[in-house]
């Protein structure tokens, strides 16, 4: 999991464990089934880009790469 970061809308960067607690919290007002949502969180953990979409869509968030710069010039 550390090889990627969650970047919010306005491009800051967000505490994975953030992230998780607002997908389980979607989840559960959503009527998810916790192991369905497990099983969606694990997946994405693995770079499983359906998982990865869904976290996205969820949090309004985008999942990068933890070595993708934030676009700055040298």
């Amino acid at each position: 999991m550390t090889d990627i970061r969650f970047i919010q809308q306005d491009g800051q960067s967000v505490d994975a464990d953030i992230i998780r607690q607002r997908f389980f919290d979607s989840a559960v007002r959503s009527g998810v089934y916790p192991d369905r949502a497990s099983a969606i969180w694990q997946a994405a953990m693995r770079g499983e880009r359906r998982a990865l979409n869904i976290i996205e869509d969820v949090c309004d968030i985008e999942i990068v790469s933890a070595d993708v710069g934030f676009g700055f010039l040298e």
